[in-house]
């Protein structure tokens, strides 16, 4: 296994190639990453399992800034210099696969680990009943919340809420406005309200992919109760609000008692010495739910070893492997067949976090999702700022999707009739 810095990057295009086979040293696989410095040792750990037991094959990685990778995918795609292998963020793989720009692995032995991977993370890689990515990390939000604030208003700091009306309940006894103590923080965007969405039955897009579902009632009724944590009940700090104190912040400062936040937040949380809890997302009329996010690496279509890059993201993906990252980054196991072998004395979060992603809805295989947004969260904004009611706001920002959902229809039968 060989680390290559980014500055080393163009010499490998040039001199080796990215998959390109020598006389000395058989197949080499490039792969772009975008991991941390913890995340990256137990990587490169992966790579030297998988050379040793692959005699003929060497990986080659270069780190990539997460923000970049997009970007310098796209130029590697139309310079014909792309690596083997992509580590890219869930909402980018359709984008990807829809403009033909990555081989499906069906033939490659991915159908042999699909079963094993948790469903909402394998949706993600599945576009037409295909298999174009192997997910390498999944996470989903779940509650956390404050257990000295917890304690100060009256409340076992065992026994979180349970449902959105009890959490309406602690809120209101938690929240002291003169003291600038709040029961809740939030954040204002489509991915970020989709638990709420979600628990009400609600959806951004229709199930069967052609239309906005926002201004559905299911999905009104969702962010209409996001809306009036702050406006109706005054449980909510402005978080959201420009100049407001962000969630995270007013969570680590006790001036928001709860907020809905990812596994990536335990560390840090844990290193400030705050006493806290993780639960599940408060269940609404649709039962408990949470939103999908995460990582999945792929083989683009420039690739000339698409299966020993195959079964290398296989390894990565598999049980023993997906056990260590658990073990040693506190991160949920994107294989189940790790579920009982994790540790869970040593990140005892992280059965929570597990337990959620049974109540999680992947995001539908959509390649202009990053548009969708955009377009949906000044909407969200006016609807929270009262300039618009829920309704109304939910309305235009099906009006701006339903045109998304039509040119990615166009954009997606031109590609595949070519």
């Amino acid at each position: 296994m060989r680390y290559l810095a980014p500055v080393m990057l163009a010499a490998l295009i040039l001199f080796v190639g990215c998959g390109k086979e020598t006389a000395d040293e058989g197949v080499t696989i490039t792969v772009w990453q975008t991991y941390s410095k913890e995340e990256q040792e137990l990587f490169f750990g992966f790579i030297e399992e998988f050379e040793q037991a692959n005699p003929g094959i060497s990986v080659e990685t270069v780190n990539i800034p997460f923000d970049g990778m997009e970007p310098k995918v796209l130029t590697s795609l139309a310079t014909e210099t792309a690596p083997d292998i992509g580590r890219v963020d869930v909402a980018f793989l359709p984008k990807l696969a829809i403009r033909g720009a990555l081989h499906a692995l069906d033939d490659y032995g991915a159908r042999e680990i699909a079963d094993e991977i948790r469903p909402v993370a394998m949706n993600s890689c599945i576009i037409d009943e295909k298999i174009y990515g192997i997910p390498d990390q999944v996470n989903g939000l779940c509650l956390f919340y404050n257990k000295d604030l917890f304690r100060e208003a009256g409340l076992d700091p065992e026994q979180p809420p349970k449902d959105w009306e009890e959490f309406v309940e602690y809120g209101q006894k938690i929240t002291d406005k003169e003291n600038g103590i709040f029961g809740f923080g939030m954040r204002n965007s489509l991915w970020w309200s989709l638990p709420f969405i979600y628990s009400f039955g609600g959806d951004f897009i229709s199930d069967d992919m052609k239309r906005c579902a926002l201004a559905e009632d299911e999905a009104v009724a969702g962010f209409q109760f996001k809306v009036d944590l702050y406006e109706k009940y005054g449980i909510e700090g402005g978080a959201w609000r420009s100049g407001g104190i962000r969630d995270d912040m007013g969570f680590q400062n006790r001036k928001y008692a709860m907020i809905l936040n990812g596994p990536w937040a335990v560390q840090g949380l844990q290193g400030g010495g705050i006493d806290f809890g993780v639960a599940l997302v408060p269940a609404g009329p649709a039962g408990h739910a949470t939103n999908v996010g995460g990582n999945n690496l792929v083989v683009f279509i420039t690739s000339e070893h698409p299966a020993e890059a195959c079964k290398f993201m296989m390894h990565v993906a598999g049980k023993e492997a997906q056990t260590r990252w658990a073990d040693v980054l506190g991160q949920i196991p994107v294989n189940v067949l790790s579920d009982d072998m994790v540790d869970h004395a040593r990140h005892p979060y992280l059965k929570t976090f597990m337990e959620q992603m049974k109540y999680a809805k992947a995001r539908p295989p959509v390649g202009s999702y990053p548009e969708i947004e955009n377009d949906t969260n000044p909407e969200m904004q006016a609807a929270l700022d009262g300039k618009k009611s829920v309704t109304a706001a939910m309305e235009a920002a099906c009006e701006k999707i339903n045109k998304i959902i039509e040119e990615e229809a166009i954009l997606k039968a031109t590609f595949q009739k070519d």
